[in-house]
């Protein structure tokens, strides 16, 4: 796939992912400066909620996605990072958990775009788990919920290179991975609800 491609896609999920909370932020600020003091109960929560968001969100996004020399000092951040991320999506009351079982967090770049498409087929709420294996890395997504199934099959056309009628932009994480993959021999697969990466 074409590199300017990727980063079209890649630019527009990041926009949709960000502008709502960016919007809800910019109204509560304008109702800030336009509204009185009694106004400020309701306000706030809504302004905070949103930065919050946009907070953990933009860590996330620049560690996926930016220079490889924004890189985590620990497991113990990048497992912060992922799992704060994780909390912004969906519904609040089926939150989305991280179970993270590998050995450096040296392999973020492979392991957070594919901890983004595994959350995305979760549909209330779950589980992501990411478990370096001996011959590769298994990321998995785990509900009591049927997964998106739409989701997952279009997933495997992205894998096996054929076109999606779905918009791309969904598909950004992985079409990132494949990407940056790219040359390295490295295989990615689908084996039920678990990504599969180097083996």
């Amino acid at each position: 796939m074409k590199n300017i491609y990727v980063c079209e896609i890649v630019a527009t999920r990041l926009s949709h992912d960000l502008i709502g909370n960016i919007g809800a932020v910019a109204n509560a600020v304008e109702l800030l400066h336009e509204g009185d003091d009694e106004d400020k109960a309701d306000i706030l929560p809504i302004l905070d909620f949103s930065s919050t968001v946009l907070s953990r969100r933009l860590k996330f996004f620049r560690l996926c996605f930016g220079l490889s020399n924004s890189s985590v000092k620990n497991m113990t951040d990048l497992q912060e990072i992922i799992q704060d991320y994780l909390l912004t999506l969906g519904n609040p009351n089926y939150p989305i958990r991280l179970s993270l079982k590998i050995e450096t967090p040296q392999i973020y770049k492979l392991i957070m775009p594919a901890i983004m498409m595994m959350a995305d087929v979760l549909v209330k709420g779950g589980e992501v788990l990411v478990e370096q294996k001996l011959h590769g890395l298994h990321i998995s997504a785990l509900s009591e919920v049927p997964l998106n199934q739409s989701k997952l099959q279009n997933i495997d056309l992205v894998l096996s290179g054929q076109e999606i009628e779905e918009n791309p932009s969904t598909y950004a994480p992985l079409y990132y991975l494949l990407d940056y993959l790219s040359g390295q021999n490295v295989p990615v697969s689908r084996k039920n609800n678990t990504l599969v990466i180097g083996e």
